[in-house]
């Protein structure tokens, strides 16, 4: 897991409308410029919030994704009984 390349995707997709429409639009090359592998792919688009709090990303990057996305991240967090 490269927590790196996770919150830098993270930190970008919060800053830029052109990189959230293209994730939304299931567009791969939302993923260009950083180093993921598939299973770091795959959680983000599936939105597995509770995996990348437990992979120990920033909060308040999972926060905003979570948000920009339409993820209730708190119920998601429960759900897997993190606190």
């Amino acid at each position: 897991m490269s927590r790196s390349g996770l919150e830098g995707f993270l930190f970008r997709f919060d800053k830029e409308p052109a990189r959230q429409e293209a994730f939304k639009a299931n567009d791969a090359s939302c993923f260009d410029g950083f180093d993921l592998d598939q299973r770091e792919r795959d959680v983000l688009i599936a939105r597995d919030v509770a995996t990348l709090y437990e992979w120990g990303l920033h909060p308040l990057l999972i926060r905003n994704f979570a948000g920009t996305l339409g993820v209730k991240y708190v119920l998601e967090y429960r759900k897997r009984g993190l606190q």
